[in-house]
């Protein structure tokens, strides 16, 4: 019995120190009455073994997915992502263009510099806990100095 207790602590305390780092999440301001916006963030998975992300959820929407940019008969396209590998000891990059969280029905108006929460799920059963900034799109470059 003691034995068995042993490896369930273990196994929990295994739990508690994810593999998976979460840097730099930030969720695109968009203009009032926009329904839907993307998330970006980096994901490095520290351990040894390859992780799945198979999901995400955020109080803040009605569904959030998880979305990539690829070219279809020419055409840049949005196509949703049943789930996406990030290699053991390697950094993935969500971001405009590519890889993206998509954040589809707001319940509310977002706020610039407002902190989201949101859920990485991935297929081992594991749960990642984000905090997001809200920023408005990258600014352009300010070219007013050239004349």
């Amino acid at each position: 019995m003691r034995f068995m207790l042993t490896v369930l602590l273990f196994g929990f305390s295994a739990l508690a120190f994810a593999e998976v780092k979460v840097d730099n999440a930030l969720i695109r301001l968009l203009p009032p009455g926009v329904p839907n916006t993307a998330g970006y963030f980096s994901l490095t998975n520290t351990g040894s073994e390859d992780r799945v992300l198979v999901g995400a959820s955020c109080a803040a929407v009605k569904k959030a997915e998880l979305h990539d940019h690829q070219m279809v008969d020419g055409m840049m396209k949005m196509v949703h992502q049943q789930q996406v590998v990030v290699p053991a000891g390697q950094t993935l990059t969500f971001q405009p263009g590519g890889l993206h969280l998509m954040l589809f029905g707001l319940q509310a108006p977002l706020k610039e510099g407002q902190q989201i929460p949101f859920t990485l799920m991935f297929a081992n059963g594991e749960q990642v806990e984000v905090s997001a900034v809200v920023k408005s799109a990258v600014a352009e470059v300010d070219h007013s100095h050239h004349h």
